[in-house]
């Protein structure tokens, strides 16, 4: 039996880089994409690897990460395993990744029952535009949320408005109610939901609002659907944009978060991309590599 001597890193931030979604989808790929990934991995080590797993080096980097750089992709994991997986079922809840409202990107969105939108800050990140991502995020949902490192609880508390909830990223790697939110629609804008949707979508919108399919030649399509949305109520378009934006994550997607073939770390990278069987056979076979 080969003896695996103790692990360690060399730069934390050049271990972060390897964690994130554009980096995972390497793992994905046979060949030179992967190789790179495990090139890159092998770089951030300044110890002897023999004998260890990549999923193994993996589990060790992504423990060195959560004790000493808290960057994004560690907050949305945790979302996802330690708040979204624990308290909604998938059945009927989607969490979406990067999700683009007005001139913003919020860092995800939860849609069920009801419906939030989470602005991920890190210890890495500013608030400066904090107040116009808020602002924007509040005329397509009705529930705004900070995630917050318990270290920043109390500077970002007293920088939000009373409606805007709370949720903290503790030491033990959990994520906790911290403030409640407290839905608001009075900002919800028509137009600023109609522009997040695909073309596809804006039609499907307009059929569920009118009945009808819009008539209109492919130039005018997005004009005339957008002019019909407008003659309904910010309630009304809201409903039915939430069920439509549900639609982009396939329901089998929801039903592999419950394998335990995935590491923690792993499952948002692999529902985020709504991976497809093939990619994630070819991913979770790679994590086998053994060096």
């Amino acid at each position: 039996m080969v003896q695996t001597a103790p692990v360690t890193f060399s730069d934390p931030k050049l271990l972060a880089g390897l964690y994130s979604n554009a980096s995972f989808r390497n793992l994905c790929k046979p060949g030179e994409k992967q190789n790179g990934f495990v090139k890159s991995l092998q770089s951030t080590l300044n110890s002897d690897f023999k004998g260890h797993t990549l999923r193994g080096l993996l589990d060790i980097g992504y423990q060195e990460l959560l004790q000493n750089y808290r960057h994004e992709y560690l907050f949305k994991t945790t979302l996802l395993n330690d708040y979204v997986l624990k308290k909604y079922s998938m059945k009927s809840s989607i969490l979406l990744n990067e999700f683009q409202i007005g001139k913003s990107i919020a860092d995800a969105v939860l849609v069920n029952g009801t419906n939030k939108v989470f602005e991920i800050k890190t210890e890495l990140d500013s608030p400066h535009r904090l107040a116009t991502q808020i602002q924007d995020y509040k005329k397509a949902f009705s529930e705004v949320y900070l995630v917050v490192h318990e270290k920043q609880v109390e500077k970002y508390a007293v920088a939000i408005a009373e409606e805007i909830g709370l949720l903290c990223f503790s030491e033990e790697n959990e994520i906790l109610d911290y403030k409640k939110a407290t839905p608001d629609t009075s900002r919800l804008d028509v137009d600023v939901m109609v522009k997040s949707l695909r073309k596809d979508e804006l039609i499907l919108l307009a059929i569920r609002l009118s009945g009808e399919v819009p008539e209109a030649t492919p130039v005018k399509l997005f004009k005339t659907c957008r002019q019909i949305v407008r003659n309904y109520p910010c309630a009304e378009v809201q409903k039915e944009y939430l069920e439509i934006i549900k639609k982009r994550i396939n329901p089998a997607t929801n039903e592999l978060m419950k394998s335990d073939e995935i590491p923690s770390w792993l499952k948002f990278f692999c529902y985020a991309e709504n991976i497809k069987e093939k990619d994630y056979i070819h991913l979770i076979g790679s994590l086998d590599i053994t060096f």
